[in-house]
């Protein structure tokens, strides 16, 4: 019985390989290396552009609001492990992902091509819990908004993936007094008159909703993002942004408010 059940999981390990190999978009041939590569068999480090840019070839929003900045400097209080490479001193694409590793484990789950396995938030850690001396989002995200919750409204209308990433630690998971779950809702901050609704389509919400005084969509600050024209938690946060609260321009005399809402 044992030797059957050893025998059925190599079996399935070996389908799974197989598939993975089969399905992976990076599986190039010996003539696509000069794709990118000088001459691999020489240096394959010696590229014939900057890696990000050899990645924007096919990843056109590899600088959306939800990815990693490219071609920075990593704060001299972060330490960078060895096995996340930076190429020049800089963090690149490279950083984080090898385009050379399998497309699925051993187990059919996606890996992204990461250099680490993903589990959640924990890959993000590998450097952003480290010798932070100063409070930040990233220093914050076992205890980030105690006190926070989002509430559902509508469990039929979807969510962007940037607000269920969101929510998923900051929708009071963490926090005790919560209702949790993916739908469009509202958002409660820590001080409720600061409640927010996100998943709500934005035109619709201006023609039902004289009081709120919203302005035409085409006319908001491009700093300010809809996703498929509803409101989302990236539409005034970004986590990559430096103003205080995360948000994607200063609130100073409410002008991020004033953005939508019309006095």
């Amino acid at each position: 019985m044992k030797k059957s059940l050893i025998i059925l999981l190599l079996l399935i390990a070996s389908i799974l390989i197989v598939y993975a190999v089969l399905n992976n978009p990076h599986e190039f041939s010996s003539e696509e290396c000069l794709l990118c590569h000088v001459n691999y068999e020489q240096d394959p480090k010696d590229l014939i552009m900057p890696v990000t840019d050899i990645c924007k070839r096919c990843h056109d929003r590899i600088n959306a609001k939800s990815s990693h900045p490219v071609n920075v400097y990593p704060s001299p209080a972060i330490t960078v492990p060895t096995d996340l490479p930076l190429r020049n001193g800089v963090v690149t694409c490279s950083t984080c992902h090898n385009i050379h590793k399998e497309s699925v484990n051993i187990f059919g789950e996606r890996t992204y091509f990461l250099r680490r396995p993903y589990t959640g938030r924990s890959f993000c850690i590998s450097c952003h819990t480290q010798g932070v001396s100063e409070v930040s989002h990233a220093d914050t995200l076992d205890t980030a908004h105690i006190g926070s919750r989002f509430k559902v409204i509508d469990p039929s209308e979807p969510l962007d993936e940037i607000s269920k990433e969101c929510i998923s630690c900051h929708g009071g998971v963490l926090s005790r007094a919560t209702t949790f779950g993916f739908g469009s809702g509202v958002w409660i901050h820590d001080d409720p008159s600061h409640s927010h609704p996100i998943g709500i389509d934005y035109e619709q919400s201006r023609i039902d909703r004289v009081d709120a005084k919203l302005i035409p969509i085409a006319l908001v600050d491009k700093r300010i993002t809809f996703f498929n024209g509803t409101v989302g938690c990236g539409s005034c946060h970004d986590v990559y942004s430096p103003t205080q609260m995360s948000l994607v321009m200063s609130n100073s005399g409410s002008k991020l408010c004033l953005a939508c809402h019309a006095l």
